[in-house]
């Protein structure tokens, strides 16, 4: 995993793109037909297994960016942690061999090795971690993007039962007043087959105990 960064660009994204293609196609977008699965909700299914795939993808990233900014931060600092004593009771001998100066549990670095690590992590790590970066932050807009999109493009999903996530939603339904949004939920539904409105949501029509209510 962590030599992904080091392959050639195409073989990187290749890689990255595999990840979203699994999670997205195999792992998610089961998931989200499940959930929307009215002939109208497909850019909404599209748009839910593409956040699943990418928020899989963009966790990965963040565990590389985690895992080079580990080895730079050894690599910039001049004072640094080994284990020795604990497990290799052999190996602090073989530090201050090397030059280096013990200052408590930490080790200081000789100036040709605290020279020599620093010019490897501005050739070799820090390059690593700015393409990391990059593929975070564009990972990150796209995740952003999707929902954004996947928020605003049908407002009327918050009055939907799968989607009712507060009592002032559910009361805003209930209330005689509100004709329009009684329309709206009413052609919804027609638009379905004018099944209750649990057989849209496995959940619920498993809570409901209506399986024999939603057949065709």
């Amino acid at each position: 995993l962590f030599d992904w960064p080091l392959l050639a660009e195409q073989d990187y994204l290749v890689r990255l793109a595999g990840v979203f293609a699994f999670f997205a196609v195999i792992i998610s977008y089961p998931i989200a037909s499940g959930t929307y699965d009215a002939p109208d909700e497909a850019l909404l299914r599209l748009l839910a297994s593409a956040m699943g795939g990418v928020g899989v993808t963009l966790a990965l990233v963040i565990r590389l960016v985690l895992g080079y900014s580990f080895v730079a931060d050894r690599l910039k600092s001049d004072i640094v942690y080994f284990e020795t004593e604990e497990r290799r009771p052999n190996s602090g001998l073989g530090l201050t061999r090397l030059g280096y100066e013990r200052q408590g549990d930490t080790w200081i670095k000789p100036p040709e090795i605290a020279r020599r690590d620093f010019l490897i992590w501005e050739f070799s790590v820090a390059p690593v971690e700015r393409r990391l970066q990059n593929t975070l932050k564009g990972m990150a807009g796209v995740f952003v993007a999707c929902f954004v999109v996947f928020n605003t493009m049908d407002s009327n999903t918050s009055y939907d039962p799968r989607f009712i996530t507060s009592e002032t939603h559910l009361q805003e339904l209930l209330n005689p007043s509100n004709e329009k949004v009684a329309n709206n939920e009413a052609a919804r539904l027609r638009e379905r087959g004018n099944k209750p409105a649990y057989c849209y949501s496995r959940y619920y029509q498993a809570v409901a105990g209506g399986e024999a209510n939603c057949k065709d």
